[in-house]
């Protein structure tokens, strides 16, 4: 049951990427079963098809995060479009993925740039 609410949701957020709704209801989906919300393929996917049109959308963005921080091993695809994300040449150093996204998140989203500077702090930590 979950694979085709899954796949409803990613539909919708194929057709309004900046609706926060479906984003939060794909997390929902996999409340307390981590591992396989990190190990669906479908997930990652939707992140970096959306950040390939859209690189500042926080939705996918704080997704990507999430995964990156429970465990998620990206491909080489995604590392390449993580890497195109940074936004100055002083990010360049910065070998860790999540704190890259927590890097751009501070830069794209200012309402909430001291949560991602946060963030960034405790993934370092």
């Amino acid at each position: 049951m979950r694979e085709s609410e899954v796949s409803y949701t990613v539909e919708a957020i194929f057709n309004t990427p900046e609706n926060e709704s479906p984003w939060r209801y794909l997390r929902g989906l996999y409340k307390g079963d981590t591992p396989s919300f990190v190990h669906n393929p479908e997930i990652s996917s939707v992140c970096l098809k959306v950040l390939s049109s859209n690189s500042k959308n926080t939705f996918a963005l704080s997704l990507l995060l999430d995964l990156l921080c429970h465990g998620f091993q990206p491909t080489e695809e995604f590392k390449i479009a993580i890497q195109d994300l940074r936004t100055s040449n002083s990010d360049r150093s910065d070998l860790n993925l999540a704190t890259t996204v927590c890097s751009v998140l501070e830069g794209v989203d200012p309402m909430r740039s001291n949560y991602w500077s946060w963030c960034k702090s405790n993934i370092l930590a």
